[in-house]
């Protein structure tokens, strides 16, 4: 499959070296390049960003303290006396 260069105005086929639309004279020429690098950049950052966010919780990681039971808080006051 060979990718070719379209009008926006008529998506007539035209070379890339045309600036100008042969049929309607649109000069606004689609690459067929772009939604492609579009998908390659956003993926790429989706992959940055999460491997980012693993690193910061890996990093940060803070462990809870434990909960302290009524139980044992008796029996730590009931050795003290």
């Amino acid at each position: 499959m060979i990718y070719q260069y379209r009008c926006a105005c008529c998506s007539e086929a035209v070379t890339s070296t045309e600036k100008v639309c042969p049929k309607c004279g649109s000069q606004h020429i689609k690459s067929p390049y772009g939604l492609w690098v579009f998908c390659i950049f956003a993926c790429l950052f989706t992959v940055i960003s999460f491997k980012v966010g693993n690193i910061y919780i890996q990093n940060h990681n803070i462990e809870t303290p434990s909960q302290v039971s009524l139980l044992d808080v008796l029996q730590q006051s009931s050795k003290t006396d």
